[in-house]
């Protein structure tokens, strides 16, 4: 679980920021008093080249939870998707009390967090309530469902016959014969008691209908807006670890190109004299193309970064970007056709009429409104990285490869960020922090600058569409051909190719 930030920056003295506790997986497994609905972790395919999909070998020891009853009253639901401003933490909690049919406030959601939450994949294409919500949902469902079936085996054994209960606000009370609430009320603690109850999770289980839903489809004041709005702990970007360090890195100068010869092995020389007068260096940090500076205050961090002197080899045979449509027309490819069907080229030479045109699409700036953040330490042999990803568990998979440890002695605590539109370079900045920690020794906090963030962030991809139709003599259409060349790259954390622990060849 997060450690408890320290008390002060290099802005001065700064309210103690209280990091939120939350429990681990493997605690959870441990709980007494305790109704888990889990899974045994899937075992994923690995995607194959060229392919999205899985990459990791990595095999989780302990089963996936969805829902914990507690018997001291506390809910947790845990989902491995994050929120990214859309608001998903309310809306996931919403579905979870409805289920249960406990009142919105005593869900608590736990987003992301690699050692707590499922490995749900990437949070993109508003999947979260589409997908990753339904085996939630589920679990609350057969939470209820045991909890009733348990609350009618006690209270027949108490009062003699089976009575009808109805869920009320995390308890069950017995209606009488008018419809009325009796006396008699069990809450849902009672029915755990000391022990752990563990259900497998049945994504069959019957669910609400719409037409009994109280809480989901409701309008809901957003769970995550008070903290943000009091100066509570919210960003990744105020994280304060005790004894820990402020890093800043420099780029190399083939500033988003994440392929090529030149990728990891142009660092020529670091002045290391260059920055020996900043106050509170504690080190300059080199491996292949990756250059780090760390200090005891942030703005001396800064300072360093800027001050060190670095040598790179000029580079050549850069692609140029001026004349886009011819850049994207003649860069090698490799043709996937998706769909054909009939002859095309038959039904055109044929056609009365043909319509050609073409469509450039330039690369895009996803322009997060603020730079990427990451804190990172090495603690009892664990890395843990504090980050503002979109995909905690891929990036676990990244740091595995990058530390050369153990997915299973990584922790990724996932926490908000400064938004984004597509992919920034969250994750890129965990790594930096990460080989700065571990070249230090102490906790270290990494925050890219705003020309950092722009000039490295996988961009959105340009892209050359060129269309063609035909049409017979009558007007109706006869033939239709779309080809759309776009560059691809699966985006690898940034500092697995610059210290050359992953190969600078493309992966399309």
């Amino acid at each position: 679980m997060p450690p408890e930030p320290c008390t002060a920056d290099s802005r001065g003295p700064a309210k103690r920021l209280q990091a939120p506790r939350l429990p681990t997986r493997e605690a959870l497994l441990r709980e007494p008093g305790a109704l888990l609905v889990v899974r045994d972790p899937p075992v994923l395919p690995i995607a194959s080249p060229g392919k999205l999909g899985n990459t990791s070998h990595y095999r989780q020891p302990e089963p996936d939870i969805f829902v914990a009853v507690l018997a001291d009253g506390r809910i947790m639901a845990f989902n491995g998707h994050v929120d990214l401003g859309t608001g998903i933490r309310t809306a996931l909690a919403q579905v979870v009390a409805e289920e249960l049919d406990v009142p919105f406030e005593a869900v608590t959601m736990v987003l992301g967090h690699t050692c707590a939450a499922p490995n749900q994949g990437p949070t993109v294409a508003s999947a979260t309530l589409q997908i990753t919500a339904v085996p939630l949902r589920a679990a609350a469902a057969q939470a209820r469902a045991w909890l009733h079936a348990r609350a009618q085996a006690m209270l027949a054994d108490k009062l003699g016959g089976e009575r009808q209960l109805r869920a009320q606000d995390g308890a069950f009370e017995i209606i009488d014969a008018s419809g009325a609430a009796a006396a008699t009320m069990v809450r849902y603690g009672e029915l755990i008691g000391p022990e752990q109850v563990r259900l497998t999770l049945d994504i069959e289980t019957p669910t609400k209908p719409a037409s009994q839903y109280r809480i989901v489809g409701r309008s809901q004041a957003r769970v995550d807006i008070p903290a943000k709005a009091t100066g509570q702990l919210s960003f990744v970007h105020d994280v304060r670890l005790p004894g820990m360090l402020h890093g800043r890195v420099v780029r190399p100068p083939y500033a988003g190109i994440d392929c090529g010869d030149f990728v990891g092995t142009s660092l020529l020389h670091v002045d290391r004299a260059s920055v020996a007068d900043v106050p509170g260096l504690i080190d300059v940090v080199v491996i292949g193309d990756f250059v780090g500076v760390v200090a005891e205050r942030e703005e001396n961090a800064e300072l360093a970064a800027r001050m060190l002197k670095v040598s790179w080899q000029e580079l050549r045979g850069t692609p140029n970007l001026d004349d886009l449509e011819a850049c994207l027309r003649n860069a090698p490819g490799k043709p996937r056709p998706l769909l054909t069907r009939g002859d095309v080229d038959a039904a055109r030479s044929a056609a009365a009429h043909v319509l050609r045109r073409t469509y450039l699409w330039p690369y895009q700036l996803h322009g997060s409104i603020g730079p990427s953040c990451s804190v990172a330490r090495i603690h009892r042999g664990r890395l843990q990285v504090w980050s503002g990803t979109q995909n905690p568990h891929l990036l676990r998979t990244d740091l595995s490869r990058l530390m050369s440890m153990d997915e299973g002695d990584i922790d990724v605590i996932r926490m908000e960020a400064s938004g984004c539109y597509g992919r920034n370079c969250a994750d890129d900045v965990g790594g930096d922090a990460a080989l700065l920690a571990r070249a230090v020794g102490r906790p270290v906090r990494v925050q890219l600058s705003r020309q950092q963030e722009h000039l490295w962030e996988p961009k959105g991809s340009a892209q050359l569409v060129d269309v063609i139709g035909s049409m017979d003599a009558q007007g109706a259409p006869s033939s239709y051909e779309l080809l759309s060349r776009y560059p691809t790259n699966d985006a690898p954390l940034l500092a697995l190719l610059l210290t050359g622990t992953m190969p600078n060849t493309p992966r399309p």
